[in-house]
């Protein structure tokens, strides 16, 4: 595992998208995962977003960048919202307390995620009973 060296930790620091770095790990606030995951859901590459959204791309091996990709996309299609840093239990809230939050693009598009997760799980477990009931008629 590749190590970021001082000057880089103090240059991933300075991004107002970074919440932590060690020399390991990088994390990122919750701003940055719903902001990336709505520009890549909008058919921007996963390098061009992390540079425009001020990233030195040395900083980044691929396999990094697949990783965080897969990250955010299961945390948004999760239904549970976004998590920032290391503790599990941050995470922004799934339920509106008002209707102006229920119809605000970020609730909406969450909303959306949920429902599409839903919708492929039902279809799995469609398949799977599927699969039990032809099993049992033989």
């Amino acid at each position: 595992m590749r190590e970021y060296t001082a000057k880089q930790i103090k240059e991933l620091k300075a991004n107002p998208y970074t919440l932590k770095v060690t020399k390991n790990k990088l994390y990122f606030t919750i701003k940055f995962k719903e902001d990336f995951w709505t520009s890549y859901q909008a058919g921007n590459a996963p390098r061009k977003i992390l540079k425009d959204f001020g990233y030195n791309l040395e900083y980044f091996e691929q396999k990094q960048i697949d990783s965080l990709v897969q990250r955010i996309k299961h945390q948004a299609l999760s239904g549970n919202g976004f998590t920032e840093g290391e503790n599990r239990n941050k995470r922004i809230p799934m339920k509106a307390t008002s209707e102006e939050d229920m119809s605000s693009p970020q609730s909406i598009e969450r909303m959306q995620n949920e429902l599409l997760y839903l919708r492929q799980e039902v279809e799995f477990l469609k398949k799977i009973i599927i699969a039990n009931n032809s099993r049992k008629k033989k």
